[in-house]
C-alpha cells in the first residue's frame, strides 16, 4: 500500500525567555519523531497534556515548520519545497481541530465555508462548487437546506461533521485530526467517529489521530504511537500494544483506561508525580522519575527506540515485559 506521509527524525524547538535578566531557553516540544503512514490507514498519536502531540499535529499540517528532520507528504519532501510545491502540498495534507465551535467562522454561511477550498484550489465554475458542496453535504448527513444557515444554528455534533466535510472536499491524501472528538458529548463521539471511519474508507486517506482517551484509540486506530516529553516511546500496531504493552508509560495509560469488564487480577500502575519541565528536562529516560522500575542506568542512559518484536520501543528493560517476566 502506498506511504503517503514519513516523518523521519522531526523536530520543532522553540526559544523562550526565562525571565528578566536570565535569557532564553529551549524548549524541545518535538525531539526526534519518526513515522510512515500507509493510504486507509490510522495511525493513532496519544500521550498526556504537554508531550507534544499538538505541535506534531501543525508540524505535519504545514502550519509551522520543522526545526530539523525530514517531512514527506505522498513523496514530496517538504524542506525545499517552493510556493507551488506548498500549494499542493497543502491540498494533499488537511486537518480538523478538536473544537467545532472555534474552527468555522461565525459569520460566514457553511455552504461558503465548504465551497472556499475549491475556490482557492480549483477553477470549477460557481455552480459545480455548489455541486460539490452538496454532495459532500450529504456525506456527512447534513441536509440541503443547511447550505445557507450559519454555525451557530448546528449543534456540536454537526459543527463537526461539517469541519470533516471542509477537510475532505480537496479529497486530501492525509488528513490530521486533533481530539476530534473531546468537546462533543459522549452520545454523540460515536456517531462522529463511525463518519469518520466512513469517509477514510470512503476517499482512501491516510488518518493521523491525536486523542488522549485511549478507549477511543482502540476503535479507530491500525497503529498506535505513545508519546513523552516530545519523544516517541512506543510505536506498534494496535492490538499488540493493548494486549501487551511494553513500555512501562504505555502500561500506565492503559492501566489508567475504564473498561467494562476490568481484569481483578491485572495489576493497576500508577503514574507518581507530573510530567518534567520541558526548559529542564531530566537526564536519562524522561520517564525514570515516575517509572515503577527504574534503575540507575534509567537516570544516566537515555534508551534509544529499538525494534522489538512487532513494534519499536524506547526502555532498556522492555525485554522483560515481552516475556513476561516483570
Amino acid at each position: 500500500m502506498a506511504v503517503v506521509l514519513t516523518a523521519r527524525d522531526l523536530t520543532r524547538h522553540y526559544e523562550v525567555s526565562r525571565g528578566l535578566f536570565k535569557g532564553h531557553a529551549t524548549v524541545r516540544a518535538l525531539n526526534g519523531v519518526s513515522f510512515e503512514l500507509e493510504a486507509g490507514k490510522t495511525l493513532a498519536v496519544v500521550g498526556e497534556s504537554g508531550c507534544g502531540k499538538s505541535t506534531l499535529a501543525r508540524a505535519l499540517t504545514l502550519i509551522e515548520e520543522p526545526s530539523s528532520g525530514s517531512l514527506k507528504i505522498a513523496g514530496q519532501e517538504v524542506a525545499g519545497a517552493d510556493k507551488a510545491q506548498r500549494k499542493q502540498l497543502r491540498k494533499d495534507v488537511q486537518m480538523v481541530f478538536q473544537s467545532p465551535y472555534a474552527s468555522l467562522n461565525p459569520r460566514q454561511k457553511i455552504g461558503d465555508q465548504l465551497a472556499e477550498p475549491l475556490l482557492i484550489n480549483t477553477n470549477l465554475s460557481a455552480a459545480e462548487r455548489r455541486e460539490k458542496v452538496q454532495a459532500m453535504m450529504k456525506q456527512v448527513g447534513l441536509r440541503p437546506e443547511h447550505y445557507q444557515r450559519y454555525p451557530h444554528m448546528f449543534s456540536g455534533g454537526q459543527r463537526q461533521r461539517i469541519a470533516l466535510a471542509r477537510a475532505m472536499m480537496l479529497q486530501p491524501k492525509v488528513l490530521v485530526a486533533d481530539e476530534p472528538t473531546s468537546a462533543l458529548d459522549v452520545s454523540i463521539q460515536a456517531q462522529v467517529l463511525n463518519l469518520f471511519m466512513d469517509m477514510q474508507q470512503e476517499f482512501n486517506t491516510g488518518y493521523v489521530f491525536i486523542s488522549h482517551n485511549l478507549a477511543v484509540v482502540q476503535h479507530v486506530a491500525d497503529d498506535v504511537m505513545v508519546m513523552y516529553l516530545g519523544r516517541p516511546v512506543e510505536i506498534g500496531p494496535k492490538h499488540d500494544i493493548y494486549a501487551r504493552p511494553l513500555h512501562p508509560y504505555t502500561q500506565a495509560l492503559l492501566s489508567a483506561t475504564p473498561t467494562i469488564h476490568p481484569d481483578p487480577d491485572k495489576p493497576k500502575i500508577k503514574i507518581v508525580g507530573e510530567l518534567p519541565n520541558p526548559l529542564n528536562p531530566p537526564p536519562g529516560c524522561a520517564f525514570h522519575k515516575r517509572c515503577p522500575y527504574a534503575t540507575a542506568r534509567c537516570s544516566s542512559e537515555e534508551p534509544v527506540l529499538r525494534q522489538l518484536d512487532t513494534r519499536q520501543v524506547a526502555c532498556h528493560y522492555a525485554e522483560q515485559f515481552l516475556d513476561g517476566a516483570a
